[in-house]
């Protein structure tokens, strides 16, 4: 068997000008200046480097683990109500569940952020979803990818990974996976499993599999 697993923020999901959003908003309470370049520095997480990175901006006038705290109760909100889906992943998804490949959400947001984005899709959509709560470390280590791949029963290598933040790719290649990765923020280094795109509408099923002959040739596989 073969599957893709997709990233869930800046890949399917629009959700880079909400987390901008709110940061700006959180520091501005604190008086604090937050602006394009500092997401950049905190891009993929994991959370506790944006933790870090805010206490350091803000002084610590905080206590650790105040950010986090802050950012997951908006961004819950945000994601509820102000999502919107990047262009052409929704038919992406729906061509590769037609085609009988098995896909997962794989994302370094915590598990209530991700179940208000699968609200997004009917029940039971993805075949598999797997938050940063889910793992003992988050992306960029490998877990997430592996976890992912052993709920769907599939080996790594025979996986596609989408992904749109250095961090996310790095979490990929190191599971195994093959990765696709949509830089729009920072670039990433070359690897020999990794393919870069300009934007998921740039790419179908039929190019998918024209790539990563598997994704077909395991369909009626069990191994």
């Amino acid at each position: 068997m073969s599957a893709i697993l997709f990233d869930m923020d800046g890949t399917l999901i629009n959700s880079e000008p909400l987390w901008l959003q709110a940061e700006i908003e959180i520091m501005a309470e604190l008086g604090c200046h937050w602006d394009h370049q500092d997401q950049i520095n905190c891009l993929g997480g994991p959370m506790e480097r944006t933790e870090n990175y805010m206490q350091e901006r803000s002084k610590h006038v905080k206590p650790y683990g105040y950010f986090e705290k802050k950012l997951d109760e908006l961004m819950e909100y945000k994601l509820s109500n102000e999502l919107e889906l990047i262009p052409n992943a929704r038919e992406l998804l729906e061509d590769c569940k037609s085609a009988g490949i098995k896909i997962a959400l794989v994302t370094a947001s915590t598990g209530k952020q991700m179940r208000s984005v699968l609200t997004r899709f009917p029940n039971g959509f993805f075949d598999a979803a797997v938050s940063r709560d889910d793992v003992q470390k988050s992306k960029p280590d490998p877990a997430p990818y592996l976890l992912a791949a052993k709920l769907l029963g599939v080996k790594n290598e025979f996986c596609v990974v989408f992904e749109d933040s250095p961090t996310g790719a790095e979490s990929g290649l190191r599971s195994g996976a093959q990765v696709i990765g949509i830089p729009h923020l920072i670039q990433m280094a070359p690897h020999e499993n990794l393919r870069v795109i300009a934007a998921i509408a740039d790419v179908n099923l039929a190019q998918l599999i024209s790539w990563y002959p598997f994704l077909t040739s395991r369909l009626n596989s069990n191994d």
